[in-house]
């Protein structure tokens, strides 16, 4: 017995050290196996963080120059192209006197009053002499004529040397720099670039217009970020902008400074064109501003920054580590364990499984349907973003939720590629229970048996109502409720496309209010606000379903006429008139509106075409204003 016994208790104490043995393997193999997976996972993660800086950078790039630069510098190339064309100019110029001289000083002034980046528009004649000009001290400050003794002569500036010798309809766009004042920089600074025109008559040069801007607000509303410091500068490697002020502009300041200071790796690489480095990252700026500085923005990383997010990883993997080796201590253990403990592992992994279905349930938009498009199943979050219950949806078809307006050929194009076997990726304009809309960014998936016959399909989706409402937003003018600028002019040029491929007809009118200066100076621009957006709504519910209106800037608008000649863009032109002319606003009363009309031609650019109209809508004011004019070539 004593034998048997000792027996027993070495083999007890055999598998007491295996279990031992075992559970010390599995910990030192996960430990091993986590260490591994963290070390890959932290160094995937350290990419990743160059992706999103590379990622933020690019949008950052985007939105300041697309969004900020450009059309700040398209709206003042278009301000100097219809000063350099107004027929009032071109009239003085041939025939000068004082009441001329009066009226021309009125439209450069109103020009000003416009938009208060512009410090100066000037009339400078063939000799050099200012003869017109308006000032502006600051973005904040009112225009204001300049008397005819302090107006200078600028025949031996660079800017006038230049723009005398260039060619009729030529715009020259100066250096980013320091304004100077009788020959010296101003003092406090005041940052400026010019754009200019000339102006021929009979071929032969009559002198020029030219707009100089106060650039400040524009430089500060791209000078910075919370992810990087920004700079733009010369070919040379001057700072035109630093995020330190101190060194902005250090070509004229004289202050000292040199790009190698701020990118000790990376400045001849800058210099050179490089666009991505090691601590930069750089967008080249020469066809917004179109000038010799050919400048570069270049973002900067902010070291705070990079410490952050690397401090950041670094916590997330020590806790992932730490997690991980606890977790394979417990599975060590749980592991080594009796069998009979591996069938409660597997109760608590189907509650696990549950769990985890619910959470999809609940969070994943998903449906599935027979290939008649039958409803099998839905989840809660297809139920909930849709209004209708589970009940409701189940066998119907799946076209209950399609929205009314969303294009047939999508849906061609999914039957298409699911016939083929093939997954479909796209964004669906959805219909609620309640009529609201929502957007959908799916997939559907052919459920093939094991013969590879499609028996199902499965639509997984994901909510993006809201990035597709901030697309609305983006092409929306926030006063009125209509198409903004850069909108309507994309689709003018869609349309302008269309016209040209199918040679159909196309109009434009561009309209506005008369005396709307007037109106806000008598009754304020809360009242202005309420006239524009009275406007807006009277003009629109006079348009066709066809016509797109947007506003064009201050009380300007453009209407675009798809397949429709001058002669009915004239009818819809004297519908508008009338209704605006027959509405009574409050406060304000009874106002009318001028309107040009502008059919397109085979070679008409977009700047033609609107420009075209512009001078149509010009010539209704000239004429006594609340009329219609169309532009004859």
């Amino acid at each position: 017995m004593k034998n048997i016994y000792k027996y027993q208790g070495n083999n007890y104490m055999n598998q007491q050290n295996f279990r031992k043995v075992f559970t010390v393997y599995f910990i030192i193999f996960g430990v091993l196996v986590t260490l591994f997976a963290s070390f890959v996972s932290y160094q995937i993660q350290i990419i990743n963080i160059e992706e999103t800086l590379e990622k933020q950078a690019q949008e950052i790039l985007f939105i300041q120059r697309n969004n900020i630069l450009q059309p700040a510098i398209k709206q003042m190339d278009n301000i100097a192209i219809t000063l350099a064309n107004n027929p009032v100019l071109s009239d003085y110029i041939l025939n000068p006197d004082e009441l001329k001289r009066k009226n021309l000083e009125e439209i450069f002034f109103a020009v000003s009053g416009t938009n208060n980046q512009i410090m100066q528009v000037r009339f400078i004649d063939k000799n050099g002499i200012e003869n017109i000009r308006v000032d502006r001290q600051t973005e904040e400050s009112l225009p204001f004529v300049v008397s005819r003794e302090k107006l200078q002569d600028k025949s031996n500036r660079d800017y006038f040397q230049i723009v005398s010798k260039m060619n009729s309809q030529e715009l020259w766009h100066s250096k980013i720099d320091l304004n100077i004042e009788n020959g010296k920089i101003e003092v406090p600074y005041r940052p400026t670039f010019r754009i200019a025109m000339p102006i021929f008559k009979n071929q032969t040069f009559e002198g020029m217009v030219i707009l100089n801007l106060l650039t400040n607000n524009l430089i500060k509303s791209i000078q910075s970020s919370t992810v990087f410091k920004h700079y733009i500068i010369d070919k040379d490697g001057f700072f035109i902008v630093h995020h330190d002020n101190q060194f902005s502009w250090n070509k004229y300041t004289g202050v000292n400074r040199s790009l190698t200071d701020d990118f000790p790796n990376d400045a001849s690489l800058i210099l050179t064109g490089g666009l991505i480095g090691k601590e930069f990252f750089a967008y080249p700026l020469d066809d917004v501003f179109q000038n010799d500085d050919n400048a570069i923005l270049v973002l900067k990383p902010k070291q705070e920054y990079k410490t952050y997010l690397i401090h950041e990883k670094i916590k997330s993997s020590v806790v992932v580590v730490i997690l991980s080796i606890i977790l394979s201590i417990l599975m060590a253990l749980y592991a080594s364990s009796v069998p009979s403990k591996l069938q409660k592992a597997l109760f608590v992994a189907n509650d696990e499984l549950k769990r985890f279905a619910k959470i999809i349930d609940k969070y994943v938009i998903t449906a599935t349907t027979k290939t008649n498009t039958t409803i099998t199943h839905i989840s809660s979050a297809f139920s909930k973003s849709s209004g209708y219950t589970k009940d409701e949806l189940m066998g119907e078809k799946i076209n209950v939720v399609r929205h009314p307006d969303t294009d047939k050929k999508i849906f061609e194009d999914i039957w298409k590629t699911l016939e083929n076997g093939e997954e479909w990726c796209g964004e669906i304009k959805n219909k609620k229970k309640d009529g609201e809309e929502y957007w959908l960014e799916q997939n559907i998936i052919p459920i093939k048996d094991e013969k590879e016959d499609t028996v199902a399909y499965m639509s997984i989706g994901v909510d993006i109502s809201a990035k597709k409402q901030l697309e609305i937003l983006s092409s929306t003018d926030m006063l009125t409720g209509i198409f903004n600028r850069r909108k309507i002019e994309e689709l003018l040029n869609i349309e302008i496309s269309r016209a040209k491929r199918h040679k159909r007809a196309l109009s434009v009118i561009i309209l506005d209010i008369d005396h709307f200066k007037h109106t806000n100076d008598t009754f304020g621009h809360h009242a202005g606000d309420i006239v524009l957006q009275k406007t807006v709504q009277v003009i629109n519910q006079a348009l066709r379903q066809s016509d797109m209106f947007g506003r064009y800037g201050g009380e300007e608008f453009l209407i675009i006429c798809p397949e429709t000649n001058k002669d009915e863009a004239v009818i819809v032109a004297e519908k508008v008139r009338h209704a605006i002319e027959e509405f009574t606003f409050e406060i304000v009363g009874k106002k009318t509106i001028s309107l040009g009309i502008a059919e397109f031609k085979d070679d008409d650019t977009l700047e033609v075409l609107v420009k075209n109209a512009d001078v149509a809508l010009y010539s209704s004011k000239e004429n006594g204003r609340n009329q219609v004019t169309v532009y004859f070539n």
